[in-house]
């Protein structure tokens, strides 16, 4: 049974129909003044336990990474295999920075939810002390999009967005599934989710890519949300799990010095930068090994 959609994620929907539809045109006219409604008092919540412990990573510290291409580290350069691992991942520059045990980076390029759940659990067990997972983007074809959007194909590119968008609804419930299942193959793990960094930067009325831009960085907003909710919903049951995001302000696509390729096959996915990036805010988060 399908979820009801987020009132942030049909925000984020609405702006890129907006965007897809003006298609490189501003916006005329006043927004209308909005009613002000009497608040609802609501009452205090109840303090609870952090799920997710404030605990030292230390040099014994085992870590699995899990996900798609961004946990794979497609993009960095030096990539191998059909998975597109590379060396300058994320997680092999979050380890090595931090002084972790890197087990196994499970991820794989073009891995779905069921991709996860099917071929990277087995990496998991309940030695394992820490996780990170990217994953979810899969499920709506934006490798296609990606693709098409590389290529200046403006009307495949909107209409893959489009597509996305309409599939967002269905990706609770399976980030449920494989977040409840990870939770259950290391029971004794920590568990960070990681966002997508913004693609663009630059979203100027008069960029001749702003309906392109605008609706891309919208469904990257909408897929985001969607990813915290579930996360949130897990961590308020208790599983030791959070959510991080990721900015790329001021090296997004249309900057002097971007953190993500533009062309090829590896366009929209994060260079070596981007990905130091990934890792420096899972250091802010975790620390460094004791």
């Amino acid at each position: 049974m399908r979820r009801p959609a987020h009132p942030r994620l049909l925000a984020a929907l609405g702006a890129a129909v907006f965007a897809l539809a003006v298609s490189g045109c501003a916006a005329a006219g006043g927004t209308p003044e909005a009613t002000p409604r009497p608040l609802a008092a609501t009452p205090a919540p109840t303090p609870t336990a952090d799920p997710f412990p404030r605990e030292p990573l230390t040099a014994s510290t085992r870590y699995v990474a899990l996900g798609d291409s961004f946990a794979a580290g497609m993009g960095a350069g030096d990539e191998s295999g059909k998975c597109r691992q590379s060396n300058y991942s994320y997680p092999a520059d979050f380890a090595k920075t931090a002084g972790v045990d890197l087990v196994v980076n499970a991820a794989c390029a073009g891995a779905t939810t069921s991709d996860l759940l099917k071929h990277q659990l087995i990496a998991l067990d309940d030695r394992t002390d820490l996780v990170t997972v990217s994953v979810g983007g899969n499920d709506l074809g934006v490798a296609a999009i990606a693709s098409d959007c590389a290529a200046g194909k403006a009307v495949a590119c909107r209409n893959g967005v489009s597509s996305a968008l309409s599939l967002l609804n269905v990706l609770p419930d399976r980030l449920e599934t494989v977040y409840s299942a990870i939770a259950q193959a290391a029971p004794n793990a920590r568990i960070v989710v990681t966002g997508y960094a913004l693609m663009y930067d630059n979203t100027d009325t008069g960029s001749p890519d702003f309906g392109t831009a605008t609706a891309i960085n919208a469904a990257t907003i909408g897929l985001n949300q969607t990813i915290k909710d579930a996360v949130d919903a897990q961590r308020a049951k208790g599983v030791p799990m959070t959510y991080v995001g990721v900015d790329f302000l001021g090296h997004g696509i249309g900057t002097k010095k971007p953190w993500l390729n533009v062309s090829g096959e590896d366009a929209f996915h994060p260079t070596a930068a981007g990905y130091r990036e990934y890792a420096r805010e899972l250091a802010k988060l975790l620390g460094s090994a004791q």
